[in-house]
Formats: C-alpha cells, structure tokens, sequence
C-alpha cells in the first residue's frame, strides 16, 4: 500500500481548501472568497483500496505579520520540511509575483519534491498568453511535474492523485480507514460557523474574528452546541449581530445545515457575540483560541 503526506501551499484564494474537499468528497476545510481564510493545519486523510495520503491543508502567504500570522507561517513551514511531497496551487490567470518567488524560496529550502497544481484550468481563455504566464513559473522552479486541474468541478483530480501516488513509497496506514481528519468534530464545528460570519458579512468584517465552541454536548438524535464568535472591535459585535439579530440567526442557520450534514443529527445551535480587542496579538488567547502551539520550540 501506498503511504505518505503531502502539503499544499499558495496564496491565498487558489483552491487549496476546494481540492482538498474535493478530493475527501466531503467539507473539511472552510471556503471564503476573503484572504486568510485557512489558519489551522488540517489534515485531510484519503483512503482507497491501494493508498492512505495524508493531504495537509497550509494557511495562505500573508503579508500583515501580527503573533497568529507568524504562527501560521511556522506551521506552513514545518508542513513542508516533513511531507512526502508539496503541491504548489497557482491560478490559471496568475502571472508569477513577489509572493510566488517566496513560496518558491520555501520550497526549495524544503527540499521536498513538488508539483505545479494549476487550478481553474477552465477558465483558460487563451492558451498562448497561458502558456507564457506558465513558464514564468517554470523558469523560476524545476518542478517536478505540471498538473492543470478545476478543484471546484473535480476535472483532472483523479489523475492528480495518481501522480501523487507516484511520489510516494509502501508503507502501513497509520489512521482507520474510516477517519478522513486528524481535527475533532469540535473543532470542524467552529470552522463552519465561522466561515458563514465570513462569508455573510462580506466586507463589513474582515478576517479579525474566530469562533469557539463553548458547550458540544450530545443527547441521542440531539447534539446542543454553544458556540462564540470572537472579534476584535466593538463596531464588528452588531454588524456580526445584525438589525434585531437577522444577522445572528442567519449565520445559525446556514451553520447548522451544514453542522448537520456532518454529525448526520438534528442540531441545536446557540450562537454568543464576543468583543476581544487584539486577541491575534494575545498569546494566552491564541492558545485558549487554538491558534498557537504549545510548544513553541522550532
């Protein structure tokens, strides 16, 4: 049997979250059109019949360095140095940037095989001016192989994974076949209702909140989940809570659909608004939030 791990990394808005779903055929990671949307690492495990591939889900390149973003570039790094193999996820219309050449830098720090994921193959429109964008990146890598793929509509994907399987040696699985993450249910939970705060709010409110699962207790067909959405200043509480908490609830709602969809159970969700200034500065609120390792040894 084929085993190992591979690590995806790229900017921001390039589909990682998309394939990784993709690939599992369920939501793992959360989805935003915003930057900074993945913070955690999460490990996606996909199982066939010949294969375990532990698929590591890597926060975006990001500019602003506060004490969460610093971390999170450590776990990307790490991420990298101890896969089998990295997945370098690039848009099709992208041209190679400042950022891109980092991302590179990484890799090649990282010493570890990669592959050039080009997503959004279907939305080539011109080949020629394609191909001159990829040999920018080409030249400034000697990638291992090329792959265009749509993580959204799975075209190419099924290949994409055979190649993968390619770079990796026999090995025995180290998880249950029946496990697709190493994250608790918990934590999935806090993801999705925090991406529909996201996602609704648009711009209002950017990336400066998270959430928490307060109380996650189960009774039979029923699960009772008490959840806090955390931001940063007190002007985020009532847009997160909305006209007579239309906002509130509906964030609830699309949460609770999807939270449910997961646990395969009815679900009773009761949503908190917190204000906690600076917490992405707050090192005991990192922790308390999930955000920082204890061991903060490198």
């Amino acid at each position: 049997m084929k085993f190992g791990s591979v690590a995806l990394i790229g900017k921001s808005n390039v589909g990682k979250s998309t394939f990784i779903n993709q690939v599992l055929k369920l939501k793992l990671s959360i989805t935003s059109s915003k930057v900074q949307t993945t913070r955690n690492m999460i490990a996606g495990i996909y199982n066939d019949e010949d294969s375990q591939i532990i698929i590591y889900d890597t926060p975006g390149i990001y500019r602003t360095m506060n004490k969460m973003n610093i971390e999170m570039m450590k776990e990307t790094r790490r991420s990298l140095q101890n896969s089998d193999l990295i997945l370098y996820f690039i848009n099709s219309y992208d041209r190679i940037n400042d950022t891109d050449l980092k991302i590179i830098k990484s890799i090649k720090e990282a010493e570890t095989p990669c592959i050039l994921v080009v997503n959004k193959a279907d939305l080539i429109e011109n080949e020629e001016e394609f191909f001159e964008r990829l040999n920018d990146f080409k030249k400034a890598y000697d990638f291992k192989e090329r792959v265009a793929i749509s993580a959204l509509n799975g075209s190419n994907v099924d290949e994409l994974i055979n190649d993968i399987k390619g770079f990796l040696d026999e090995g025995d699985p180290i998880y249950d076949q029946d496990l697709f993450t190493d994250r608790p249910v918990r934590f999935i939970v806090s993801e999705y209702i925090r991406e529909k705060a996201v996602n609704l709010t648009h711009e209002e409110v950017p990336h400066s909140i998270t959430c928490v699962i307060d109380e996650y207790k189960e009774e039979g067909n029923l699960t009772r989940i008490t959840a806090s959405i955390i931001c940063d200043k007190e002007s985020q509480k009532p847009i997160i809570i909305g006209k007579g908490g239309k906002m509130i609830k509906k964030i609830g709602t699309e949460a609770r659909e999807d939270i449910e969809k997961l646990l395969m159970t009815k679900v009773y969700l009761e949503l908190f608004v917190k204000v906690r200034e600076g917490w992405r500065d707050k090192e005991v609120l990192l922790k308390n939030y999930g955000l920082l390792k204890e061991d903060k040894n490198e």
